[in-house]
Formats: structure tokens, C-alpha cells, sequence
């Protein structure tokens, strides 16, 4: 997809848009991060039998498969170099480790299907990913062929899954710390640009999850390096929402993890849109580059805007906790 030829009005976003906003989010949009189960009792008569039949098989493949990745992971971490891509016999084992993450998926009931057709790192080095509304869109990583991605520094060290994010050469980065964040922007850059064999970048650019209802803010982050990316959008296609895990829910990760294993199928699509390419004025401001593949993204969705970063969601969410 060709945007070299876009006129300076089509590359900067309308202030007019923003005068139509409400609190961050268009009026039209219904709350974003607001989500509530209603089962009906044959739902819970379903689920039952499933916890009775289905479900403790599902969790002991998970177990070993996860246990197995863990293993893998560790043996590949040992003298690591984590500057350099992973290379040599290593290889295998990241393979062996992104195999057995599909595998965890399906335990969880996912099935995955693919629309559209994923280009490789020299035609778009960065993927980027969105709507994000759970723990469980991981599930694009493996389908995707493990690319590296940004996590949260306290994410190292869990257990089991710590290893396996290490191994993939995740970036981990401190919310809290500018200098952190300075950095990561910086290792982005440098691997993104790199002549050296790095897999793609994937990026969630919201920062946040929310119910898939609206496209949130995009942190500028993936589009520094001012290279082409590849949009990837993510669709669940289910009878009730399981497995959003956002702001405004009264259940939480147990509950979230647990529902969504009890229902029989999981049907989620991944939806590679075509390669875009910045224009010039792209390539110097990541802000703009960012906020024109969002467009593009939230239009092929069907989903309205909302403008709320993950620190006005964090500040609102907080104070209505202390009421």
C-alpha cells in the first residue's frame, strides 16, 4: 500500500475530529472499558460439564506444555548474549518454545484462523497489533513467528512464563522510569535498523486493553525507527466476552482465564492488513505515523477513535477507586 503520494492535509489529523470527542472518546462510543458476563443458566450448565469432562485435560496439556517452554527457554538462556539476535543452535529451541506457546493457546480453547498474508522483516519490520483488550492476545505472538515485543520490567521474573518472554528477546521496560523508557525507545531503534538477523518488532500501541469497542491512543514507540509496519488486527469472534480484562469488569484474571477455559471454542482471527509505508513527513514525526495507521487500523475495523492515553484511563480509573 502506497502513501507516498498523500497531500500534507490527509497526513495531519483534523482538530475538528477532536472538538467532536467527549472525555477522550468519541460521543458515539459506548464505554470502552467496561465489560459484564451474562450467562444464561444453560451457559453455566455448559461450563459445568466442560469442568467436569474437558477442562482438567486442557489444563495438564497446558501444564506440560508450558513447563516444556519453560525448560527449553532456560536451556537457550544459558551464556546468552542478548545484544546479538538469537542465532546457531538456539535457533531450534525458539522454534520448539513459539510451538509449544500455540500449543497453550489451544489448551485455552483458541482456534486461530489467519485473513490476509503476513510480509516479511524487509518489506515491514514492525507489526502492529491492535485492538488489545487481553493477556491472551499473546496468542498473536506465536501465530506471527515469535517476534521480539516490549514488556513490563516485574514480568521477568514470573514464573515459568518470565523465562520464555526472556528468551524471545523481549525489551523490558519500567512504566515508572523515564530513563527506562528513554531506553527502550532507543534498543527499538537499534534493532529495528540493525543489519543484524532480528526477528520483527510487535507492538500493541494502545498500552492499554480495553472491550475492543473503540481503538485507544497509539504510544509512538513502534514508530520511531519511521520503517514500514504491518497492521495486524485482532477479532474474537464469541458468544460472551471471556476474555477482555480491562478497567471497568468485576471479575478478574482467575475468573477471565477460567471462563474462557470452560467454553468449548474460542473462534479469534488474525487479520494482516497490507504493509504501510510512511510518507516523508511520517518518517520525521511518529506521532503523525502513528495516529494515520490508527485510522487505517480502526476504519477496517469498523470502531470508532478514543482519544484517553493509558495515564488519563489510569488517573480516572483511580480516583472513582477512592470514592
Amino acid at each position: 500500500m502506497e502513501h507516498t503520494d498523500r497531500n500534507e492535509d490527509e497526513e495531519h489529523v483534523s482538530d475538528e475530529t477532536h472538538q467532536e470527542k467527549h472525555n477522550g472518546c468519541a460521543k458515539t462510543t459506548a464505554d470502552p472499558f467496561y465489560v459484564r458476563l451474562l450467562f444464561t443458566p444453560l451457559d453455566f450448565v455448559s461450563m459445568a460439564f466442560l469442568f467436569i469432562t474437558l477442562v482438567p485435560i486442557r489444563m495438564v496439556a497446558a501444564f506440560i506444555a508450558l513447563t516444556l517452554a519453560w525448560a527449553v527457554s532456560f536451556i537457550g538462556l544459558i551464556n546468552i548474549d542478548q545484544t546479538v539476535p538469537v542465532s546457531g543452535w538456539r535457533k531450534p529451541l525458539q522454534w520448539i518454545s513459539c510451538f509449544l506457546g500455540r500449543i497453550c493457546c489451544r489448551c485455552c480453547g483458541f482456534s486461530v484462523t489467519i485473513t490476509g498474508t503476513q510480509v516479511p522483516k524487509s518489506v515491514a519490520p514492525v507489526l502492529v497489533v491492535a485492538p488489545h483488550s487481553s493477556f491472551f492476545d499473546a496468542l498473536a505472538i506465536f501465530w506471527t513467528g515469535l517476534p521480539f515485543i516490549v514488556n513490563r520490567e516485574e514480568n521477568k521474573n514470573l514464573l515459568f512464563i518470565g523465562k520464555c518472554v526472556q528468551f524471545a528477546q523481549a525489551i523490558f521496560v519500567s512504566r515508572e522510569r523515564k530513563e527506562s523508557r528513554e531506553e527502550c525507545k532507543e534498543e527499538i531503534k537499534r534493532r529495528v535498523n540493525s543489519k543484524q538477523p532480528w526477528e520483527q518488532f510487535l507492538i500493541f500501541p494502545e498500552g492499554t486493553t480495553s472491550n475492543r469497542k473503540a481503538l485507544m491512543s497509539f504510544k509512538p514507540g513502534g514508530f520511531l525507527p519511521g520503517k514500514p509496519v504491518q497492521p495486524v488486527l485482532i477479532r474474537y469472534h464469541l458468544k460472551h466476552d471471556t476474555v477482555s480484562w480491562t478497567w471497568d469488569q468485576p471479575h478478574g484474571f482467575i475468573a477471565c482465564f477460567m471462563y474462557t477455559m470452560f467454553q468449548l471454542r474460542n473462534k479469534v482471527e488474525l487479520e494482516f492488513l497490507p504493509p504501510y509505508e510512511p510518507s516523508e513527513p511520517e518518517q520525521l514525526d511518529p506521532v503523525l505515523f502513528a495516529s494515520n495507521v490508527r485510522r487505517e487500523m480502526s476504519d477496517a475495523l469498523g470502531v470508532p477513535l478514543c482519544d484517553m492515553s493509558f495515564e488519563d484511563i489510569k488517573n480516572k480509573y483511580s480516583k472513582k477507586k477512592e470514592q
